[in-house]
């Protein structure tokens, strides 16, 4: 393995691990995240620490100002449902460029649901949210607006959903009436029929984006 691939293997490691210590509450917000400590533990150079949380800056769980270093900002409520707006507004448009759905469209988005049902049914919810990733994501790709895909990519959605699982079981809210949505949705696009595919749709993102409301 070369060095360069070493080192993109020691950032994505890293990133993993800070990301776990931040969902899980050992990382609180407002603390500093310092380059040189976080090194001297995963026995590397400061580069793929640097890069690590350059990364986890995309998402927003941590800010970084000059000459203060970063810190952790943790999941902000207001951002989470702002995102999910969003990512709602580009689902939708997608749909409504999509449709009627090709068999090979069809067979790729039944899988994915399939394995949802499957993930859920063994209790493996993390299985469940990449299953889930993967559904959406393909509603957006087969909508064939390539600004979207990057803009929904850009979002990190692999960590934002992994937020909203974790506070909907906070909420003791369970993923089978989720399942139940996705069913339902995946009928309506096999069917071509698109004013129901985008109000399940909406009913999905709007039960996820929920999860951020005030108790």
């Amino acid at each position: 393995m070369d060095t360069a691939l070493k080192r993109v293997c020691m950032r994505d490691r890293i990133r993993d691990v800070l990301l776990a210590r931040i969902l899980d509450g050992t990382y609180a917000p407002g603390l500093q995240l310092k380059e040189l400590s976080l090194a001297r533990e995963f026995n590397v150079s400061q580069a793929p620490i640097r890069e690590a949380l350059r990364e986890l800056e995309g998402t927003g769980l941590v800010t970084s100002e000059r000459y203060r270093g970063t810190r952790v900002r943790g999941a902000d409520s207001v951002e989470m449902r702002e995102s999910y707006e969003l990512r709602l507004m580009m689902e939708i448009r997608a749909i409504e460029r999509c449709l009627p759905l090709t068999p090979a469209m069809i067979e790729k988005l039944q899988a994915c649901v399939t394995g949802m049902t499957d993930a859920v049914a063994r209790g493996d919810s993390e299985a469940y949210i990449d299953w889930a990733l993967r559904f959406h994501r393909g509603i957006v790709e087969v909508g064939g607006n390539g600004t979207f895909l990057k803009l929904w990519d850009s979002l990190h959605w692999d960590v934002r959903g992994r937020i909203t699982l974790r506070r909907l079981a906070a909420r003791g809210a369970g993923l089978l009436p989720l399942i139940a949505m996705h069913v339902n949705l995946m009928d309506s696009l096999r069917a071509g029929s698109r004013n129901a595919a985008i109000e399940q749709l909406t009913t999905i993102l709007q039960t996820v984006a929920d999860a951020f409301d005030p108790v």
